[in-house]
């Protein structure tokens, strides 16, 4: 086999990589005429005597032997490769829980009504003598109410017996009476515990019976009107002072 036969239609050489692999190249090819006329290439083996043979031509311009060796390599992905990347991210962050009523610089407001009327004179009669005039009531206003999580609104009495006069006179119960009774509407706008949702214009009512209410909401906010009324009781009152405390009271849970 002559040198042109042996290297004829070998001067294209495709060089290819995979997206993945790294190798070490070490590939020949050799053949000639004489002892050793063989057309082989092959791996690591072949690749080394080719190697092996290229050398010795190169130091020999009569060698019977033609060769080719190609040798290198590439390094391999530091990682791993893959067809899609991403990340996720969470954001994150907390609001306070707050409930508020506005009530002024102080949560202790008094109200007073000062002088409650009374038939004083003496030409009432026996029946209306130191009887209360008229109802007596009072509307608190505040234009902030309200809580950012679920919570409980309570209205409540110090004393179920409602104004209390701690008098110490005495008197005769079946006329007089040192207590007045009052009753308490809360109008607001809230909606139920976990309903997403307009809230709706809502009231409760504590009775003139009863020492406290409550009612459970979602988070809301708006306006509340507390409408206090103290109805003529059904006998007369004491002189001195008639007291007792309303307690509106928003408390997240």
């Amino acid at each position: 086999m002559k040198i042109a036969t042996l290297l004829a239609g070998v001067a294209a050489v495709a060089l290819t990589a995979s997206a993945a692999s790294a190798d070490t190249i070490n590939r020949g090819q050799f053949g000639g005429n004489g002892p050793l006329a063989v057309n082989v290439q092959g791996g690591t083996f072949l690749g080394d005597i080719a190697a092996g043979l290229n050398r010795i031509n190169a130091q020999s311009a009569g060698s019977p032997i033609s060769a080719w060796h190609a040798f290198g390599g590439s390094q391999g992905d530091n990682g791993t490769a893959a067809n899609n990347d991403g990340a996720t991210f969470t954001l994150k962050g907390v609001v306070s829980t707050d409930c508020a009523y506005y009530s002024g610089s102080s949560n202790s407001q008094t109200i007073d009504f000062g002088t409650i009327g009374i038939f004083a004179s003496d030409n009432t009669g026996p029946a209306a003598a130191f009887d209360m005039t008229a109802p007596a009531n009072v509307t608190i206003d505040s234009n902030l109410a309200g809580c950012n999580t679920s919570n409980t609104v309570t209205l409540s009495k110090s004393d179920i017996r409602g104004l209390v006069n701690n008098s110490s006179a005495g008197y005769d119960t079946n006329v007089f009476q040192a207590n007045l009774p009052f009753s308490v509407t809360a109008n607001y706008t809230a909606g139920a515990v976990g309903v997403a949702g307009a809230a709706s214009p809502t009231s409760l009512v504590l009775t003139a019976a009863s020492n406290s209410v409550s009612a459970q909401h979602g988070a809301w906010k708006s306006a509340m009107a507390l409408n206090v009324n103290i109805p003529v009781p059904s006998k007369s009152l004491l002189a001195g002072s008639y007291q007792g405390d309303l307690t509106v009271n928003i408390a997240a849970f």
